[in-house]
C-alpha cells in the first residue's frame, strides 16, 4: 500500500513538474533558447532544435504521466531524460561554465541546489519506472496458466 501511494505521488509530482517546466519554456521560447545556448554544447542549429522541441516533449510527457498512460514506458523515458539532464548539468557545473539551468524558465544558475533537486527528481523517476515494471510483471505472472 505504501509503495502504491509513493508511486502515485511520484507520478503526479513528475507529471505536474514536467507540464509546468514545458509551459514556462513555451511562454518565453527565446529565453529558453538562450539558456540552452549557455551550455555551449550544441551548434546553433542544435540549440534551436532543442529549444523548440524540448518544451513540447516535456508538456506531452507530463500529461501522459498525469493520466497514467503506458506508465512503465513513460516513467522509464522520464528517468532517461532526467538522467541526461542531470549528467549534462553536472558536466557543465564541473567545467565551471556559468550556465542557466533552464529547468523552469530563465535565470536559475546551475548550482549544487539545482543538481540536488534534479537528483531527487531522477530518483523519483527511477523508483516509478522500477515500481511500474515490477507491478506489470506481477500482473503478467497472474495471467499465466498454472502460475
Amino acid at each position: 500500500m505504501a509503495l502504491r501511494l509513493l508511486g502515485w505521488v511520484c507520478r503526479l509530482v513528475l507529471g505536474g513538474l514536467f507540464v509546468f517546466a514545458g509551459y514556462t519554456k513555451l511562454r518565453n521560447p527565446l529565453l529558453f533558447e538562450m539558456a540552452v545556448d549557455t551550455y555551449r554544447l550544441l551548434p546553433s542549429a542544435g540549440v534551436i532544435t532543442v529549444a523548440r522541441s524540448l518544451p513540447w516533449l516535456e508538456v506531452l510527457l507530463g500529461i501522459l504521466l498525469l493520466v497514467g498512460w503506458k506508465i512503465s514506458y513513460m516513467s522509464s523515458f522520464t528517468a532517461l531524460l532526467l538522467g541526461g539532464f542531470l549528467l549534462t548539468m553536472g558536466i557543465i557545473y564541473h567545467r565551471g561554465i556559468e550556465a542557466n539551468c533552464g529547468c523552469f524558465g530563465f535565470g536559475e544558475r546551475i548550482s549544487p541546489l539545482t543538481l540536488g533537486r534534479d537528483s531527487v527528481l531522477f530518483a523519483m523517476a527511477v523508483f516509478l519506472a522500477g515500481y511500474s515494471w515490477w507491478r506489470q510483471s506481477l500482473a503478467v505472472a497472474k495471467e499465466r496458466p498454472g502460475a
